[in-house]
């Protein structure tokens, strides 16, 4: 089966598209479509003549949903590229009519076969990912918005829509506190059993559950321990993250974590330290001189 993937990029996120890229040709097993949404004309352009990728301009999505250039225009531009994640779900399910959507943040990067995602959706019309993190000290909510699935279904559609219609009308301003995110956390109150939570039975690295997990079998088998639980580290997201490329210093920049002295050291592991220094190495290349 075709595998459909999306992502946003502009020319600042531009070199983080083209690793995520980079590593989904490196590490899935069957073909792919990468939609690319471009936000300027610069990544747009920078994206022509690329295999298994299809760029979509900004001004297309926006014509197709009126209602994004209506928010856009009430919003910070950083508010706005939030609500994009579930514009362009919508644009590729019902415009381009592909079989699912399984939208990834560009600052993701995987190290094994997205497979292993699809295997735990199953049959699922919609898949949500958990943080896994210490919820005593995040306000972001339980679930993250890098990986989300849809299927182009009944109920696959209709969650879609009423993500991006919630958001964009402003339905419901208690869930408006952390961008697109808190939205997803109401998917499984309102479509049941149609929502996999993909947390069973592989796992994902992000700055907000390193400390959770012990790497002592990552660098023979590739995967970590999660409580009693052995699982494949199949991607980590590097969000919200300064990496220094003179020194290869890595730091939060924003969000809750980054006023959390302990956090800091947990960059001091060399395995986290490999993972940053790596994603380092594959975003340089992308950058212009």
């Amino acid at each position: 089966m075709n595998k459909f993937f999306c992502t946003i990029v502009d020319k600042k996120y531009l070199p983080f598209g083209r690793a995520l890229l980079d590593s989904l040709r490196s590490t899935t097993s069957s073909g792919f479509t990468l939609f690319f949404l471009c936000l300027d004309d610069e990544s747009f352009n920078a994206l022509e003549n690329e295999a298994s990728v299809e760029r979509i301009k900004l001004s297309e999505v926006e014509d197709f949903n009126p209602l994004s250039a209506d928010y856009k225009k009430k919003k910070p531009y950083n508010e706005y590229c939030w609500s994009l994640a579930s514009t362009f779900c919508r644009h590729l399910l019902e415009k381009e009519e592909t079989s699912h959507i399984l939208y990834i943040d560009s600052d993701i990067l995987f190290y094994q076969d997205v497979q292993i995602v699809y295997d735990e959706i199953k049959d699922s019309s919609i898949g949500i990912i958990r943080h896994r993190h210490n919820t005593s000290l995040s306000p972001d909510g339980e679930f993250n918005v890098g990986i989300v699935y849809f299927n182009n279904d009944e109920d696959g559609k209709s969650c879609a829509k009423w993500w991006n219609e919630t958001m964009l009308l402003e339905k419901r301003p208690d869930l408006a506190t952390i961008g697109d995110q808190k939205y997803l956390e109401e998917f499984p109150k309102i479509y049941g059993d149609s929502v996999a939570i993909l947390d069973k039975t592989f796992a994902h690295g992000a700055p907000w559950n390193f400390r959770l997990y012990c790497y002592d079998t990552y660098p023979s088998k590739g995967t970590i321990i999660w409580g009693d639980k052995e699982q494949p580290l199949v991607f980590n997201h590097f969000s919200r993250l300064s990496i220094d490329e003179k020194t290869g210093d890595v730091s939060p920049t924003s969000g809750w974590y980054a006023d959390h002295t302990f956090n800091f050291e947990i960059f001091k592991m060399p395995v986290v330290r490999h993972f940053y220094m790596d994603y380092l190495s594959k975003i340089k290349p992308y950058y212009k001189k």
